[in-house]
Formats: structure tokens, C-alpha cells, sequence
């Protein structure tokens, strides 16, 4: 039976960097493509959570929650989930890892009459080590055995890949305590998942005995809910005739965010990630998008404008620009601090939104200060610094605020990088906006007796303002 009435979605944010930055795109992927209702969203909180990141995902309009961990405090903090929906009013709940991106609308997938999960894709743990598992925990009857997704190998009807989960109301209660229960037994028996390298799947096993110890109606979800893409494998459990819904990516992201897959897929296959790749892009966010690089991609950093033949350019042309003898320097977007850190600077103050990034800066330099804000108050300096932070400025509202900014703390000079013009390589690009050209920008201000251009490189270009 088809589902119907009101479907709620939710997953679990932990402290780790990747949860905010995969559940930041998945909220906004749930919106638009299932009902276009933020409230409809659910982000469970572990208490370590920074209140900044609860606040990205309050500004989206998404119902905010706080759950203890659980049990091991890893792999299953997730089941805490149902008993936090206890009060909210839904007909059914998808509870999904953030590793996944919506790509079409899930609800016509749903059932009121059973709970839905895809199958593994692989068998973990081996049938061997669910049949140890079902013998010691008394299982009366084993339920039918099917296969795989990737039709590698053997399993049971509800061993499913734990990224996915559709629960109608009227099962929740039960499978909640059920669920609960049979998670802490797994924990204190876990020699048959240790033995087979699959104790992080605690909580799959935990689910599959918990329906089936309580009877609970269960129906195999179709991949098109939960495709995996990390790996190359035939997907068994796919309805050909409807399209990928759900992208169970599995952290394969590139340097510049989006997914990545090898070449040699599918056409579908390609089909779904460049749709998941445009969803990605069409959530740009500073505040996500550089927490995530400088802490999974440290080597890479600020970018190209920082590594290489950029960094000894731009720091030979701070050089040549005075920035050693000015009496103090504000470097708002300082990122990792790889361009300034050599220099002689004597009072200076960097900021970046990246905690990340400001962690590297402060072990490079703590002589210096350094602080954690978008938008900080006044710390007007001789010599203002602001290298490739204007090019990622979403909206033109954000752009101007930082040429504001910018204006309001340059008591002497201010050495700012951005776009003269727009192009072609900037539209294709996530990651980089134009709004006009940098100059016009800065001339509209009346603050400046003299701007010039003094450097270029890559596609920016770097203009001298003299107040």
C-alpha cells in the first residue's frame, strides 16, 4: 500500500565535520525535491554539535533536535532518533544516514503497511555470522533467505544497508524499544561482527532482529531509495522503470565538494551523479563548503591562490607592498596562513570561518591573533589584507557586506583580490561568483583618494586602495 498523509525526514549531525557539510546538502536536496516543507526536515544533534552549525541548519527552517549518544556512542546514535520524534505528528518517518543526497521525490516509494530498507549491498556480515548471531539471541524462525544487492552472496530479508529506513507511524513505538534493546544485547555480544570485521554494523544487525523478533511487517525497499555509488557492482534490487531517488554516495567527494566516481559508469549512473553534483553546487555555502576542505583536504587548502607559484607571487607582492612595515595588518580570510606566515608582520589579526583552517594558523603563528567569525566587529588596521574571499560571495548582498567591511577597517591601505570581468569558466563554476567588476566595486565606495591595479594571477586580479 502506497504511503500517504504527512512524511517526515531525519538524520543524525554529529561533531565530525563531514555530518554538517553532507546533511547541509541533503536537507536542502529533502526540500526541494519532497515537499518543499523545512519543518517537514528533522537534524538530530549529538550534544558535542557547535551551536554554528545548528544555526545553518535553523536558518534553513529545519526542526532541530538534541539526542544523548547511544550504546557505543558510534554506530548508533541513529536509533536514538525515533524516541525524539515521539511528540511530532507524522504518518511516517525516512530516517537516513547524511551520506546520501535526494535526487527525485521519495514519498511514492513509501508503504503504510510495513517498514522498508534496501537490502545490503554486500553481505555484512556473512550469512554465517547472522545465523551465530540469530542462534544466540534465541530467534525463533529464521526469516528467508535472499540475496545481495550486488548478488555477491547469501543474506536475510531485513539485513539492510542501514542508509535508509521509511517507518510507518503505527510501528514506530515498537521498533524503537525493540531496536534499542536488541542494539545493546549486539553490543555485549559482538564476537561474531568482530570476528568478521563488522562491527560498525551494529546497528543494521540490531534493526534486522529487532523486526523480526517482533514480528514487525517488513518489505525490501528498491534501490532506487538507497544507491550505493562507492563502489562499482550491479544493483539487483533497481526499479528500471522509475529513476534514482535516493544517492548513497559514501563520503566519495572530490577536492571541490561534489561526487565522484570513476569513469566507465553507467549512463543512468553518470545521469544521477551529475544531478547530485548540480544539487551540491546549487548550495554553495562558505560557512560548510571550507570547514569541510580544510579539514578533509588539508593539503589543498585555500586553493590554487595560495599553493605553488601563487604563494611565493603574493607573498614577494605583499612584500613589495609594505605589508612588513605597516603597524598593523587585518587579513580577513586568512585560511591556512600559508601565504603570510613567513613574513614580518608585527601586529596582526587574521580572520577565517574556518576553525579548521585557524587551527593551522595558530600553530604556524601563535604570535599572532587570530579569530573565528564572519562577521566580526571593528578591528580597524594600517594595512587591510582580503585575498580570493569576494570571488565566493553567493550573493551580491554578501559581497557588498564585505566590501563594507573592508572599507569600515582600512585606516591606510587596503590590498583586496577579485573578478575584473566575468566569464565562462566562472559560470560553470560552483564554487566562484561574479556580481560586477572588483574595480567598480571599490571606486562606488567614495572611500578610496587612489586604486590601482598592482598584481594578477590565475583568473583575479589584485588592486592597492589608498584611503
Amino acid at each position: 500500500m502506497s504511503g500517504s498523509g504527512r512524511t517526515i525526514f531525519s538524520f543524525v549531525v554529529d561533531a565530525a565535520y563531514s555530518f554538517t557539510y553532507h546533511g547541509w546538502h541533503l536537507a536542502r536536496s529533502l526540500i526541494e525535491h519532497c515537499g518543499g516543507d523545512p519543518e517537514a526536515v528533522h537534524v538530530q544533534c549529538t550534544p558535542e554539535v557547535d551551536q554554528r552549525w545548528r544555526d545553518l541548519f535553523r536558518e534553513l527552517g529545519c526542526a532541530m533536535h538534541q539526542i544523548s549518544r547511544f550504546g557505543d556512542g558510534r554506530y548508533c546514535n541513529k536509533l536514538n532518533q525515533l524516541e525524539s520524534l515521539g511528540t511530532i505528528a507524522f504518518d511516517r518517518v525516512v530516517l537516513l544516514d547524511t551520506d546520501t543526497i535526494a535526487l527525485a521525490d521519495l514519498r511514492p516509494f513509501l508503504r503504510d503497511d510495513a517498514i522498508l530498507g534496501k537490502i545490503v549491498d554486500v553481505a555484512n556480515p556473512p550469512l554465517a555470522a547472522l545465523d551465530e548471531i540469530a542462534a544466540a539471541a534465541a530467534m525463533r524462525q529464521r526469516p528467508a533467505i535472499c540475496k545481495t544487492d550486488t548478488l555477491d552472496a547469501d543474506t536475510y530479508i531485513g539485513n539492510c544497508n542501514g542508509g535508509f529506513y521509511s517507518i510507518p507511524r503505527a510501528f514506530c513505538a515498537c521498533l524503537s524499544v525493540e531496536w534499542r534493546r536488541w542494539a545493546l544485547w549486539l553490543l555485549d555480544n559482538m564476537e561474531p561482527l568482530r570476528r568478521t570485521g563488522c562491527q560498525n554494523h551494529v546497528d543494521q544487525v540490531s534493526f534486522w532482529l529487532a523486526i523480526h523478533q517482533a514480528g514487525l511487517p517488513f518489505a525490501a525497499a528498491p534501490a532506487n531509495l538507497n544507491y550505493f555509488i562507492h563502489f562499482d557492482g550491479k544493483h539487483s534490487y533497481l526499479d528500471e522503470t522509475r529513476d534514482i531517488a535516493l544517492l548513497h554516495h559514501h563520503h566519495c567527494l572530490n577536492v571541490l565538494g561534489l561526487l565522484e566516481i570513476p569513469p566507465g559508469r553507467s549512463p543512468r549512473e553518470e545521469a544521477a551523479v551529475l544531478r547530485g553534483n548540480q544539487q551540491i553546487g546549487g548550495g554553495f555555502d562558505n560557512r560548510v563548503f571550507w570547514e569541510m576542505r580544510y579539514q578533509g583536504f588539508p593539503e589543498r587548502g585555500s586553493g590554487v591562490g595560495s599553493r605553488g607559484y601563487n604563494l611565493l607571487y603574493k607573498r614577494q607582492l605583499l612584500k613589495e607592498q609594505g605589508v612588513e612595515a605597516a603597524a598593523n595588518v587585518l587579513d580577513f580570510g586568512c585560511g591556512d596562513l600559508e601565504v603570510v606566515k613567513e613574513l614580518a608582520i608585527r601586529r596582526y589579526v587574521g580572520i577565517d570561518q574556518s576553525s579548521a583552517a585557524l587551527d593551522v594558523a595558530r600553530h604556524a603563528r601563535p604570535d599572532w591573533d587570530f579569530r573565528l567569525t564572519p562577521r566580526p566587529e571593528g578591528q580597524p588596521a594600517e594595512m587591510v589584507l582580503c585575498f580570493e574571499v569576494l570571488i565566493h560571495q553567493k550573493t551580491e548582498a554578501a559581497y557588498r557586506a564585505v566590501i563594507a567591511f573592508l572599507v569600515e577597517n582600512t585606516l591606510g591601505s587596503l590590498l583586496v583580490s577579485g573578478f575584473s570581468k566575468n566569464s565562462e569558466s566562472i559560470r560553470q563554476n560552483p564554487m566562484v561568483f561574479f556580481h560586477e567588476p572588483l574595480e567598480t566595486s571599490l571606486r562606488r565606495t567614495g572611500r578610496f583618494k587612489r586604486i590601482q591595479q598592482v598584481g594578477a594571477h590565475t583568473n583575479v586580479v589584485i588592486y592597492r586602495c589608498d584611503v
